[in-house]
């Protein structure tokens, strides 16, 4: 019996081994490039070593640049990972004609600021949206430590008290970060925001009836709904006065809300920033 050979047959039965050999290496390159390159940026860590131009603007590694095209922010919030979240300090993102991404207006502050030195090596974290956390390492190949001033900043609201306010201490538990999706834009009278589990046990929440989220000098009485859960846990979300909040700010699907705890007076207030589609910060 004869064995018909189709010409794709043939193109097999004529290759080298050498040629199959390429095309699995492409194919494991492939492979690799895509575990290279996760979708989820959150935690995604790199680091840089500051050299003799690093003051002025900071290049990022090309690979970052690469895993952000199409969705680089114009600026992020940039913090020493020991200060929280009442110190982020805004700074613009930079694209050179070449695809290069640098840190630009605002990274001399930062830099100054932590004394950043030719050596140091920063390791940076990223939340996965407009977030990046650095660690310092000086000549000694040890973290530095900064000390931090916790006296009190002054704060006012819309209703003119003036009263003053210090954010609460450094704490994974003080600041949380919400990106807005449908379920916050229900009917009226079903929009909510959970509350993660984490800061509703840290700040008391099961004993609170309303919180005050705080945005552009102007405030929002909300209240707080209880569920109750598995294991006679509770759950908190925002209920009445969310909706306002929103509508008032115009926020949208997409929007993310970074609300971070405030001491002072007998409500819980929070501060909220809020980065918007294109990029654009409001607080």
């Amino acid at each position: 019996m004869s064995l018909l050979m189709t010409p794709s047959h043939l193109g097999r039965e004529g290759r080298g081994k050498e040629e199959e050999d390429e095309e699995e290496e492409e194919g494991f390159a492939t492979m690799e490039e895509e575990r290279a390159f996760p979708s989820d940026l959150s935690g995604f860590e790199f680091f840089m070593i500051m050299l003799s131009n690093s003051l002025k603007k900071l290049r990022m590694p090309d690979k970052f640049a690469k895993v952000l095209a199409g969705r680089e922010p114009r600026e992020v919030k940039l913090r020493e990972a020991g200060s929280g979240r009442h110190s982020l300090c805004d700074v613009k993102v930079v694209l050179d004609a070449d695809g290069h991404m640098y840190l630009g207006r605002g990274w001399e502050q930062f830099a100054r600021a932590h004394d950043l030195r030719l050596g140091y090596i920063l390791l940076f974290s990223f939340d996965g949206d407009a977030v990046l956390t650095v660690k310092v390492f000086d000549v000694s190949m040890c973290r530095r430590h900064y000390q931090r001033d916790d006296d009190a900043s002054s704060g006012s609201s819309n209703d003119g008290s003036g009263s003053a306010e210090t954010e609460v201490d450094e704490a994974p538990t003080s600041q949380f970060t919400v990106r807005l999706s449908g379920c916050h834009f229900l009917e009226k009278q079903q929009q909510y925001l959970n509350v993660p589990l984490e800061f509703h046990e840290a700040h008391g929440y099961a004993e609170r009836s309303k919180v005050v989220l705080r945005m552009s000098g102007k405030s929002w009485p909300v209240t707080l709904k209880h569920t109750n859960r598995a294991g006679g846990k509770t759950r908190s979300s925002f209920r009445y006065g969310w909706h306002q909040f929103l509508v008032d700010n115009r926020l949208t699907v997409g929007d993310t809300c970074f609300f971070r705890a405030l001491r002072g007076g007998e409500d819980h207030e929070l501060k909220v920033q809020v980065r918007k589609l294109d990029g654009s910060f409001v607080d």
